[in-house]
Formats: structure tokens, C-alpha cells, sequence
């Protein structure tokens, strides 16, 4: 998936502001940026360290206190977004709420206190933002990097050239959780501090050779973790860098004496950089570093790149659902046949809004990948077209965005029930099932995989839904015909009214 540089725009935005949330484990991040040309100025930042991975329980739910410190920040940052358009902030949530049970309240919550919806990321897509801003940071010249980002609660590394990923991993290691895990009852000294080093090394088994195969010509650290530790040894390395000599000193400075260097760090930072070191000296040893370069940008600049493509012809959803067709070898004509038309379809009816989804775009994508599970079977395509989709690491996608993807092409087919989307409550139903027609209905309508030579018409009236199509075509196609007269059965089960009816010419 290309990770162009940004050039000249031709969109119009309604406002020149851009505004990136990163709701990490350790610190929740807001970026705003007023976009210049084909340049982006940095306006204003702000960082609040609410720590919320340390608020995630035994059982898997957030504490009532994290929740509070989330809330309260996300007001905070609500106060600076007022006068940008919704469709120019983007805010993400991380590895911490990645884990947590049960946030459909929380997050109802929190986007209340922001004012803006909050998309939950996989760690795939967390480290494609975190080369994304890199690699719009420093300078390309087609050499091999690797970037190495350690948050709260996981760890991204990321193998790539120019602005192209060519490697990704997310591990579940990051400096609060291995606090949590292992300093919270016996506190800094040798034997915790080898503890983590060698969970840290544990975990880095699974990607060890394989990234030491791909190789790389300069290694890059980024987050607040990684710089926090240049600046511990600076005196050494000068801050631009890490050394592996001044790593493994300043590692056993602390788990000797159980504190860091200097306490010029605030607090809450300090009680995370013993983990944080543990983790990054493991990575040094299983992937054989020297040293290693600080950079300045991350995931936030990664997500305000990424939001500007969206208004041009940079999506980067766009790019994976292309390359999802192509991998499963999809009749892109027939997709295109199918997607022309229920966009067609769906402009013609007024739908309910679905927070966080543009319901055009989402329909057009579930549309053009409709048929990703043939190349497994054709029985019950639809099911492993959702398997698929659900499962897979989608390039741009949130979590909350492929769900309905994936409920969209499990659901463009056969019987329908409430129960196959019972992740969904009332009013997401309600704005679902609409977009769900008109691409049920498209597929129907291109069953012999061709175009159509008439426009069919489609009318909701007081939830009445009506398509016709003139007489003389319906005579034409019996077998389409009595398909879509099922649709009433299939529909009524899901309480959706619809009808056919077949008009004069």
C-alpha cells in the first residue's frame, strides 16, 4: 500500500486546520496542524499522561479512576477542536483500549467529552501510522529503515523505504504494562529488571529472524519512552542517538540503585522508564543494534497525513481494498458492475447517520469485496468473506469500520437475523440495514454479471422501501424478478418493509 508524499492538493477544505488524538496506553497525544499549500504547520500540541493501560483490571475492564483521567483530558483537548470540521480530526485509541472488555459505554463517553468519534486501531495499523509520520519527517533517500516505537502497551516495528512499509509487527510489550507487571510489588532492583528484560526477549522471539533476514541500514527509535532514555544519555551519545555501550549502562545504573541518573523527568514518566529500558536493551540484543537514531514524529503526524489523504486520491482504505482484490483474484469488473449500482441506490433514499462510518464509501468498499470469499468456496461465500474481513490487518481501517465491512459482506446474501449483528445496538441497526439493501440489492440485480440497461428506482416511505423497474425488463428476467420478491421474506425478518413492483414503460 503506497505511502505517497503529500503533494499538491486540489480539494477545497472547509477549514485549512487538521487535528490528530492519539489515545495511547501511557499518554493521550492532540496535534493540530493548519495546512499551507502542500506543506503542514504545526499549530499547537498537547500531551496528557493518563496512563490508562494502568487502569485495566484483572478481569479485563478499565477502573472507574483511568475512565475519570480519560474523560477529563479528552474535555480538555474538546476545547481546542471547537472551531475544526469533524471530518478534519481523526482520533484513535491504541493497545490499552484494544484489550479492554466492555468499552462500548466508556468510548460513548469519552466521544461525548471530545465531540468527535474515536476509532480503536489494531496494532497493524498502529505501526503503519508510525512509519506514516516518520517517514514524512526526515529525509528519503531509498535507504532501508527500521523504526522501533515503544508505548504504554505495545511495541510497533516497522521495516521500510521512502514512504513504503515493507515490514509490520506489533508486540504486547510496552512500559506501563511491564511496570504493572513487574515492578508494581517489588519495585526496581536486578532481579525485576531481569525479569522484564527477559519477557521483553520472549516476545521479540516471534519476529527475531524474520527481521534479521530483511535486514535494514539505519535503526530509528520514536515515542516519549525512547527519547526520554536519549536524554538519560546524552552525556554519552548526545541525545541524537542511542548507543548499546550507554544502553546497558544506564540499565544497570537502574536496576542497581533503583532509580534513573537524574530525576530531570516528570514523574510519571520516571516511574515507566526503568520498563521502558528493560524493553528497549532487549531490542538491542535480539536485533543486534549498535545504536540507534531519535526521531521526533509518530503515530499523531502519521494519522494527520493519513487524514488529509482521505480527501484526496491518497486513501489509504482505498489501496487495501485494491490489493484485497487482487489477492483474491476478484472479478473487479463485476465488483465495479455491483458497486456503481448500489451507490446509485443508496443516493436515491435518505439514510441515518452511523457515527464514525461514511455509509457511501463503506458501501462502495463491501461492494467491490463482496465476492473476497469465493476463492476459498463457493458455499457460504458471504461467511468466509466475513471471516476474511474481520480477521485480517486492514490497511486504514479501525476496528469499528471493519466490523461493519465485514457485516456488510456476511450480510449481502441469503437469509437475514438480528442475531448475526448483535454487536450492534438499535440505532447502529437502524442506520445498517439501509446501506445493507441497497447492496443486496445491487448483487441481485447483476446476477447474470452484466450491466443493466435500465435504472432501477428505489423509494423509502416511512420505512417502506420500494424498488421498481419497468415491466417489459422484469419480463425479461423471471429468476431475478422472483429473487428480489424473497427480499420481502428475508427483510421482514430484520423488521425492514420492502416490495417490488414492476411499472409501465
Amino acid at each position: 500500500m503506497p505511502t505517497e508524499p503529500m503533494t499538491e492538493l486540489k480539494t477545497q477544505f472547509e477549514s485549512p486546520y487538521f487535528a490528530a488524538i492519539d489515545l495511547g496506553s501511557n499518554s493521550f497525544h492532540m496535534l493540530i496542524v493548519r495546512l499551507n499549500e502542500d506543506q503542514i504547520d504545526i499549530i499547537d500540541r498537547e500531551k496528557d499522561m493518563v496512563q490508562i493501560a494502568r487502569g485495566l483490571q484483572k478481569d479485563g475492564s478499565l477502573s472507574a479512576e483511568a475512565k475519570e483521567r480519560a474523560i477529563a483530558s479528552l474535555t480538555r483537548f474538546a476545547e481546542r477542536l471547537r472551531d475544526i470540521p469533524s471530518a478534519q480530526i481523526r482520533a484513535v485509541g491504541t493497545k490499552a483500549l484494544r484489550a479492554a472488555r466492555d468499552t462500548k459505554e466508556f468510548l460513548k463517553q469519552a466521544e461525548a467529552a471530545l465531540g468527535v468519534p474515536i476509532q480503536i486501531i489494531s496494532g497493524y495499523e498502529e505501526a503503519r501510522l508510525v512509519y506514516s509520520g516518520f517517514s514524512h519527517s526526515v529525509s528519503n533517500d531509498h535507504s532501508r529503515r527500521l523504526v522501533i516505537d515503544i508505548g504504554g502497551g505495545s511495541t510497533e516495528f516497522i521495516v521500510g523505504v521512502d514512504y513504503e512499509p515493507a515490514l509490520m509487527e506489533s508486540l504486547g510489550m510496552g512500559c506501563v504494562t511491564f511496570s504493572e507487571n513487574f515492578f508494581f510489588d517489588g519495585g526496581v532492583n536486578p532481579k525485576t529488571m531481569r525479569k522484564a528484560y527477559l519477557a521483553a526477549c520472549s516476545r521479540l522471539e516471534s519476529i527475531r529472524k524474520i527481521y534479521l533476514k530483511s535486514g535494514w541500514d539505519t535503526a530509528h527509535g520514536t515515542s516519549g519512552t525512547i527519547k526520554a532514555i536519549a536524554d538519560l544519555v546524552a552525556g554519552a551519545d548526545g541525545g541524537a542517538i542511542i548507543t548499546r555501550d550507554s544502553l546497558e549502562k544506564l540499565y544497570e545504573s537502574i536496576a542497581q540503585t533503583g532509580e534513573l541518573p537524574h530525576n530531570d523527568i516528570p514523574k510519571l514518566r520516571q516511574d515507566v522508564l526503568p520498563a521502558g529500558t528493560a524493553i528497549l536493551l532487549a531490542v538491542f540484543h535480539q536485533l543486534q543494534l549498535e545504536q540507534l537514531r531519535v526521531a521526533n514524529a509518530t503515530l499523531k503526524e502519521g494519522l494527520i497525513y493519513d487524514t488529509i489523504g482521505r480527501f484526496s486520491n491518497h486513501d489509504s482504505r482505498s489501496y487495501t481494498v485494491k490489493k484485497l482484490q487482487a489477492q483474491y483474484q476478484i472479478d473487479e469488473a463485476q465488483a465495479d458492475r455491483v458497486a456503481n449500482t448500489a451507490i446509485g441506490l443508496w443516493l436515491q433514499i435518505e439514510g441515518l447517520p452511523m457515527r464514525g462510518v461514511s455509509r457511501t464509501k463503506i458501501l462502495r468498499w463491501a461492494a467491490m469485496l463482496h465476492e473476497v470469499g469465493l476463492s476459498i468456496s463457493h458455499t457460504s461465500f458471504h461467511h468466509h468473506g466475513y471471516y476474511i474481513l474481520r480477521h485480517s490487518d486492514l490497511a486504514g481501517f479501525g476496528r469499528y469500520e471493519q466490523y461493519i465491512l465485514a457485516n456488510l459482506v456476511r450480510g449481502h446474501r441469503r437469509k437475514l437475523s438480528t442475531n448475526r449483528f448483535d454487536g450492534m445496538d438499535d440505532a447502529t441497526l437502524a442506520a445498517f440495514l439501509p446501506v445493507l439493501l441497497c447492496l443486496r440489492l445491487a448483487t441481485l440485480l447483476h446476477r447474470r454479471r452484466e450491466d443493466l440497461t435500465v435504472t432501477p428506482r428505489l423509494r423509502e416511505n416511512n420505512g417502506r422501501y420500494t424498488l421498481s423497474l419497468p415491466q417489459e425488463w422484469a419480463a425479461e428476467h423471471p429468476l431475478t424478478v422472483s429473487s428480489l420478491e424473497h427480499e420481502r421474506a428475508y427483510f421482514g425478518a430484520v423488521d425492514i418493509q420492502f416490495e417490488f413492483v414492476a411499472v409501465a414503460n
